[in-house]
């Protein structure tokens, strides 16, 4: 037998079959999925099926809203009972800290129309009559949170699927995947071969196994998860109502009714992955030997916050596998390198992610991209530091951090697997008070502690330990001259005789002209909305440099590979773990430099936005003439191997002029006092250059690009969302991110980032709100922590409006 279709989904828990059935809801019916065995049998039919909305980024949320709305109007669509409870929930709050987490998801909650209730103790009884509440601060209500039956909301899904024209193939395990000429999958399985234009990786803890057949590892692996499921009480019984869920996150367990018992449901610390080796072959709907030792303490400390537990004997210890990612997050997207395949796998919430998985999954094997930006789940946010060693590490960290508080910079703070990849000043800047922070594998300095401070991050939503000294980081750029090392930078060489038609087709603005010109420039898609941002250097007629964000190296590389004309016109190459860059800047950056040059460094011999190779301290240097902190600076881009020489050099050269280390916090604060947005916060793929006020950037007049129709329209008409530039009235805690923007007390926007600005002495953020609010003058509110702080549209950027620092001049 051989069957083809446009998508064949493997893997037939309720990822997969979520995928398939929004496929066949977009009108897509040339559709199938095999499953090994039965649906449902990894994971999904032992999770415990909660459905929280609560989650620390705003589009996991999100995903997590459509999944629950979606499930509540399943059963009427299908006709399949799907065993809904609409129970709402309680998260309590054992510190202060904690209390502050609940009122920024609270914020994040009121942007997507969720009805969040922060909670003082005394009114938590009023939801829960069990619960002992004499040492908590607060707590948060979710009154559309719940659980549900996981085989049975499945199931619906497959029959709806059905219904639609989906075809679903049990006990079709796959053995083996090829590719014939014309690029169709091949998928061999004992009920014959199926053929598809597009696979789908839903294998759960299984994915491993099927990406290995397409020469691939994902980031992830599988751990034990132990939940109880105890005897019926009769005070519950007594009850006359299902009792909420009750969440602790500062003891880390979930508690809800099952009948008239309870489920228990503790994340000890030290999680016990399993299967390091792989799944074994006759692994199937199994579960592992209970081990409540590890769970004693937890136990322990959840009777006495509800000490009607006491009363509940144990029936059963459910110890089942659940997959993880090193950052806790699913896979959701394409993977780098590969075309026509796709990965949704990676969930340790499942149950309350699937739906909206599968949803976003047929978004982008349909459309190309979501419609929200989901950068938090695309399995090219990994790199290949994410191997077997690491994914394990990392899971059995976020597995013991289940419940951590979701400070700023709380995930590359933690420890695991660390370091990853480090460049040869790694050790220099560690002597000179480096703290780290890992982003991408890379170790990479926040901030420098002076002698005699701690060097570590004291987290928490307010100003942190590290605050002051990254104001006098900031200061020494604008007055004097600071050194960062920014190697992480992704970086490829774009080649040949089709190489400039590639990247103009490619790039929103115009490709810089001559040799040794420097542009900066976007990639969108068909609908303008940003996938990409560049600086773009002209090597030679035919060669050229391009730099874009750390954390975007796997995606940029991919998403040019995929453009790639057939012909070969085109070489692509990653050079980034070639070269090193150490970016000096300030006012005193070009004194520094000439010590160790004989080149000419003057503005007329070498302007602003242009390249020179030079070489400095011996070193072979391809100098940048930018930066991202508005002063006068070079990137100064090298052969990795000559770093720690130009590193030393450059602080000996420097030390007369008050040279000093500087990290990426600072750079922060810089970049907003100059208003420049970031990839990943203010350019996003929900959003385009015109809406981030790039228009500058957007060359249309004689031009075809990818997006050009789309940008010229939006000149024109606009889309009704522009960009705006904040001023703030912050006490001691700054926007972050996904604040909530008020006006008359009304949500109207979010705060995409946020910092305190030091050489102004203000507090600063960009925003997306509705155009007519963006006017300057225009007066708002941010909701901080709770706190409305009142706020203000201001002029961009705050810092050196006319640009005059860049380009090299200080005078009045």
């Amino acid at each position: 037998m051989t069957t083809h279709s446009k998508v064949l989904v493997i893997g037939g828990g309720i990822a997969g079959v979520s995928t398939l059935y929004h496929l066949a809801k977009r009108g897509c019916t040339d559709i199938a999925l095999v499953e090994r065995t039965e649906l449902t049998a990894g994971s999904t039919w032992h999770a415990a099926g909660n459905l929280p909305h609560f989650s620390t980024s705003i589009n996991v949320m999100r995903l997590q809203q459509y999944s629950i709305d979606l499930y509540q109007r399943l059963e009427a669509e299908t006709g399949h009972a799907v065993g809904h409870h609409k129970t709402g929930a309680l998260r309590l709050a054992h510190t202060q800290e904690r209390f502050e987490e609940f009122q920024r998801v609270a914020g994040m909650a009121d942007i997507c129309g969720l009805d969040f209730k922060l909670l003082k103790p005394e009114e938590l009884q009023t939801y829960h009559p069990f619960l002992e509440t004499h040492d908590l601060v607060g707590g948060l209500w979710d009154p559309d949170d719940g659980h549900i039956d996981p085989t049975s909301v499945t199931n619906a899904m497959a029959k709806g699927a059905r219904e639609l024209g989906a075809r679903i193939h049990r006990n079709s395990p796959v053995s083996a995947i090829s590719r014939d000429a014309a690029g169709v999958w091949q998928v061999e399985t004992p009920q014959g071969t199926f053929t598809a234009d597009i696979i789908v990786n839903a294998a759960g803890f299984r994915a491993n196994e099927v990406a290995a057949m397409i020469g691939h590892k994902l980031p992830m692996a599988s751990m034990e998860h132990q939940y109880l499921v105890t005897e019926g009480v009769q005070e519950v019984t007594d009850c006359g109502r299902e009792l909420p869920m009750v969440r602790d996150p500062d003891v880390s367990y979930y508690l809800r009714q099952e009948r008239d018992g309870f489920i228990l449901g503790p994340y000890e610390p030290g999680g016990l992955p399993c299967w390091v080796d792989g799944v074994p072959p006759d692994f199937g709907q199994e579960l592992f030997e209970p081990s409540l030792d590890r769970l004693e303490d937890i136990i322990a400390t959840a009777m006495e916050q509800i000490p009607l537990l006491e009363k509940a004997g144990v029936q059963t210890v459910i110890n089942g596998p659940i997959t993880y990612t090193p950052d806790g997050h699913p896979l959701i997207g394409p993977v780098a390198g590969i075309d026509n395949y796709f990965v949704c796998t990676g969930f340790n919430f499942g149950i309350v992610q699937g739906g909206g998985a599968g949803h976003f999954m047929s978004q982008w094997i349909l459309d190309g991209h979501p419609e929200i930006d989901l950068w938090e789940l695309d399995p090219r946010r990994f790199g290949d530091y994410a191997n077997a060693r690491y994914s394990v590490a990392k899971a059995c960290e976020v597995y013991a951090h289940e419940y951590a508080n979701g400070f700023p910079y709380e995930y590359e703070n933690r420890t695991a697997a660390r370091p990853a990849k480090t460049t040869p000043a790694y050790t220099r800047l560690k002597e000179n008070g480096a703290v780290f922070g890992a982003r991408y594998g890379w170790e990479r300095a926040n901030w420098f502690a002076p002698e005699g401070v701690a060097g570590e991050d004291v987290l928490g939503y307010r100003r942190g330990n590290w605050f002051e000294t990254v104001g006098q980081e900031c200061r020494a750029v604008r007055e004097n001259v600071g050194l960062l090392d920014l190697s992480a930078f992704a970086k490829f060489e774009v080649s040949g005789p089709g190489a400039e038609a590639y990247l103009d087709q490619l790039s929103t603005n115009r490709l810089p002209g001559k040799v040794g010109a420097i542009a900066l420039t976007y990639m969108v898609s068909s609908r303008g909305r940003i996938r990409a941002e560049f600086t773009i250097t002209r090597l030679a007629e035919d060669r050229f440099y391009l730099v874009s964000a750390a954390g975007a190296h796997s995606h940029d590389w991919d998403e040019l590979r995929r453009r790639l004309p057939a012909d070969g016109s085109v070489n692509l190459n990653d050079v980034t773990a070639r070269f090193g860059t150490l970016v000096i800047a300030g006012p005193h950056a070009r004194d520094v430099l000439a010590k160790l040059t004989s080149a000419d460094l003057g503005n007329e011999a070498f302007p602003w936005l242009n390249a020179r190779d030079i070489e400095a301290a011996g070193a072979p240097v391809r100098a940048l003439r930018v930066n991202y902190v508005g002063e006068l600076g070079w990137e100064l881009h090298h052969p990795i191997e000559y770093q720690l020489g130009l590193y030393d050099a450059l602080m000996e050269a420097g030390q007369e002029f008050g040279i000093r280390n500087f990290g990426l916090r600072a750079m922060d604060s810089l970049r907003l006092e100059k208003a420049y947005p970031m990839w990943g916060h203010e350019l996003t793929c929900e959003n385009t250059p015109i809406e981030a006020g790039l228009e500058f950037f957007v060359k249309t007049e004689g031009r075809s690009f990818t997006g050009r129709d789309a940008l010229a329209g939006q000149r024109i008409e606009g889309t009704g969302v522009r960009l705006a530039y904040l001023e703030i009235e912050a006490r001691d805690a700054d926007a972050f991110t996904f604040e909530p923007v008020l006006a008359d007390g009304k949500v109207v926007g979010t705060v995409s980032s946020g910092a305190y600005a030091h050489t102004l002495g203000k507090s600063l953020a960009f925003a997306y709100l509705k155009t007519a609010q963006t006017v300057p003058g225009t007066e708002l509110e941010v909701l901080i922590l709770g706190e409305r702080c009142a706020a203000k549209v201001i002029d961009a950027p705050a810092f050196d409006p006319k640009n005059r620092r860049s380009r090299g001049f200080y005078e009045d």
